[in-house]
């Protein structure tokens, strides 16, 4: 989603590539794994966060910015149209 659009991101979030992403893909279909994650350390660790803690890690999204960002790739998807 963020590959094309444009968006800065804070520097802590990191994301992957859609190289990236086309590997792993190309290695779970070659390991027949129904369902592979890709993503960086951070964003999985911050995925695990939000499971066990929603409230608590939804305040801090909100704090670090996340509507902003939200609001940004809504806009730059919107314009790509």
């Amino acid at each position: 989603l963020f590959a094309d659009s444009g968006v800065k991101l804070p520097f802590w979030v990191q994301t992957s590539t859609p190289e990236q992403v086309a590997e792993a893909v190309v290695r779970g279909i070659e390991r027949e794994r129904p369902e592979v994650t890709v993503g960086p350390l951070t964003l999985r660790a911050g995925t695990r966060a939000a499971e066990l803690v929603p409230v608590t890690a939804a305040r801090i999204q909100r704090l670090l910015g996340a509507e902003r960002i939200a609001d940004e790739l809504a806009e730059a998807q919107r314009r790509k149209r």
